[in-house]
């Protein structure tokens, strides 16, 4: 089922982030992904650049007392998760149907 913007996958509704503010951190590794970094203020978003703009993959969202630096963190080894041993076993970050 799509909507404007939105799309359920499963039990989670996934929404396009709004990355009109967002800084560039840098990049990530997983495995043998590589993703590029965006900072909101509520999330690090976490996707790549193409000709056609910024194609998202997913996010995690920041702590209310946690460092840049822990997110990021938690983001790699949420990730590392996923590509070892699947989705269910995630903690904290949120993906769509490009992971």
């Amino acid at each position: 089922m799509k909507t404007k913007n939105n799309i359920t996958l499963g039990l989670v509704k996934w929404s396009v982030s709004d990355i009109r503010y967002a800084a560039n951190i840098g990049n990530i590794e997983a495995g043998e992904e590589y993703f590029e970094l965006l900072e909101t203020k509520t999330k690090v978003v976490f996707g790549g650049s193409c000709n056609t703009g910024f194609l998202e993959s997913g996010y995690i969202l920041k702590g209310d007392c946690e460092s840049l630096n822990e997110t990021l963190q938690e983001l790699h080894a949420d990730l590392e998760t996923f590509y070892r041993d699947g989705a269910q076993y995630v903690s904290r970050i949120v993906c769509n149907e490009r992971m």
